[in-house]
């Protein structure tokens, strides 16, 4: 079986064993992130939400922020239980009280457990 085969079987078998928010798209690719799902929303908390889910389903999740103007991206990565890199992704609109500590073109880390924070209604991010 070929890479693009196992990783495209990987995706599946995860996407049924879990309640996952929905995505607009899935890409599915043999190069270094063989997995990316853009999740269908654009506000921080449906953004946070879907990433705090996704969260619970992958081992050793990392969670960025990239801020390209007037826009941040809230990026997660982990492993399926299988070892599969998955990259998880949303944009929102960029907000200073929410992301006061983001410049332009900053890539910065944050924790996990910050989003779900955002879910249940909390603020400030970088």
């Amino acid at each position: 079986m070929n890479r693009l085969m196992i990783f495209l079987d990987a995706i599946r078998d995860h996407l049924d064993a879990h309640a996952l928010p929905p995505s607009c798209s899935v890409e599915v690719t043999t190069w270094s992130t063989p997995v990316s799902v853009h999740l269908d929303t654009d506000t921080v908390t449906g953004v946070a939400h879907g990433l705090s889910t996704w969260a619970a389903t992958l081992d050793a999740p990392r969670v960025s922020l990239w801020r390209t103007g007037d826009r941040v991206q809230l990026e997660l990565s982990g492993r399926t239980p299988c070892g599969v890199l998955v990259t998880v992704y949303g944009w929102v609109p960029f907000d200073p009280v929410t992301f006061p500590d983001l410049p332009p073109r900053t890539e910065q880390e944050m924790p996990v457990w910050l989003l779900r924070d955002w879910v249940r209604g909390g603020e400030a991010a970088a």
